[in-house]
């Protein structure tokens, strides 16, 4: 008979995570996605947050103490997957409950390597008035090889369900979607759909005020204006913006030609590239066509 396994907070965590997950990946690499970037961030520190509560007071498969596994289970249990005698589990399996840990402390450290980045790079955050610049710049590296880290821990994620749902014959992402298995009655698990609404409501609006607590620490400085005075060291005093070393950093791969196409005519007309400028601003350049 069909049972419920999987409740809905625990299928809800589950998509919304591994959609902020690729979210954030997919915007990682260009400026012009920073704020989409950021968000998928929040919300999956967020969804973390619910998750670990919920692991004490969720469903029966939900909680830690269901696949609480140590290495040597799991390292045992990949072992009986090569040699065919591994038993079905209607909730995590010793190989994936290990995965399930790796995520979550993954996704704990992205979120909160991101939000040092953040603060140090950016000046913004809720962490903007505590990180330097130059712990920034340093955890911009941890960052990308936690998310490196988690990208492949996820693939081998997905290469497990695939298996186990082929040795089984049951389709496990179907499950995670319906929250239904293949078991006895006394296997279901029960539903407190009051308490995870609430939860997760909660966890959802603590990730958008984290977003919208991203101002500048500076008030009305822009992100260009706060990185540009960061890159300047103390003994120099540029009269020229295009003179600091953000500027020219942010600017060195774009031909000299450009710079002399009629609707720029120099360095110093921003506007022509940052339409937003005006504004204060400058949100990424988008440079005129010839």
């Amino acid at each position: 008979m069909k049972i419920l396994v999987w409740d809905i907070p625990t299928r809800l965590f589950h998509w919304l995570f591994a959609g902020a997950f690729t979210l954030a990946w997919l915007t990682s690499d260009s400026d012009s996605w920073l704020n989409v970037h950021v968000f998928s961030g929040y919300l999956m520190l967020s969804l973390l947050g619910f998750r670990l509560i919920w692991g004490f007071i969720g469903g029966r498969y939900a909680r830690f103490t269901s696949f609480l596994y140590n290495w040597k289970e799991g390292v045992a249990y990949v072992l009986q997957v090569v040699t065919g005698n591994a038993k079905r589990h209607i909730g995590h399996n010793p190989a994936g409950s290990w995965a399930i840990y790796l995520l979550l402390t993954l996704g704990l450290l992205a979120g909160l390597s991101g939000m040092i980045t953040l603060g140090g790079q950016e000046g913004q955050g809720p962490l903007a008035q505590w990180v330097p610049y130059w712990a920034g710049e340093a955890f911009k590296e941890v960052h990308e090889a936690v998310a490196s880290i988690m990208l492949g821990v996820v693939v081998l994620h997905l290469a497990g369900v695939a298996l186990e749902s082929w040795r089984h014959r049951e389709n496990l992402p179907r499950a995670m979607v319906t929250g239904l298995k293949d078991g006895t009655q006394g296997d279901a698990t029960p539903s407190r759909r009051l308490l995870s609404a609430l939860l997760l409501l909660a966890a959802i609006g603590a990730g958008t005020v984290w977003y919208f607590s991203g101002a500048p620490i500076t008030g009305g400085e822009h992100d260009a204006g706060y990185k540009i005075s960061r890159s300047i060291d103390s003994r120099e005093t540029p009269l020229r913006i295009t003179e600091t070393p953000y500027w020219q950093g942010k600017h060195h791969d774009i031909a000299a030609q450009v710079w002399n196409r009629p609707q720029v005519g120099s360095r110093a007309n921003c506007v022509a590239c940052h339409r937003d400028a005006e504004l204060n601003v400058f949100a990424p350049a988008k440079l005129p066509r010839a």
